[in-house]
């Protein structure tokens, strides 16, 4: 007979699960399934380091996180769209996950740019979620790189000239 394996750290919380999709995504429309504000915030303390690990990523950040954590950072949820972009610009996320991000917002500016159109150049970075600081940065980058004037390579007589 086979084995089903188990998660020390889910195991080890003392959660179940749908008190750890609650800290995740909410009460559901039925309601918590915490009795209390303190059953809840009882519950993220033990259950913090699971549900992190678990959907702490792409530069989101679990419900509970944002009721528990963020008013200490000075930081309110921005919605759902907007949540990578925003935790992103206050410097919240981890380095790996920035730099993820950062990848992919670069991809997409790339693909903005190929776009004749501003306004599509424009909706295409918003459906992205592209921050606006990074936007800036990397077309102010690639205006410096359209002034700049080719400089000619020198032939191979010149360069023998000056040395």
């Amino acid at each position: 007979m086979a084995r089903t394996a188990h998660n020390s750290d889910i195991d080890g919380c003392g959660l179940t699960y749908s008190e750890l999709q609650e800290l995740w995504l909410g009460p559901c429309n039925g309601g918590s399934v915490f009795d209390t504000p303190e059953q809840l915030r009882d519950a993220w303390i033990r259950g913090r380091a699971v549900v992190m690990r678990l959907w702490a990523r792409g530069g989101r950040r679990p419900q509970a996180w944002w009721c528990f954590e963020a008013p200490g950072l000075g930081l309110t949820w921005p919605g759902y769209d907007a949540e990578p972009a925003y935790l992103f610009e206050r410097n919240v996320l981890e380095k790996t996950e920035c730099e993820q991000l950062l990848a992919g917002w670069r991809r997409d500016f790339e693909d903005a740019c190929l776009l004749e159109d501003a306004v599509a150049r424009r909706k295409h970075l918003d459906w992205a979620g592209v921050p606006h600081s990074l936007r800036r940065q990397w077309q102010a980058a690639r205006r410096r790189r359209v002034r700049q004037p080719a400089v000619p390579a020198a032939l191979p007589e010149e360069a023998a000239a000056t040395e």
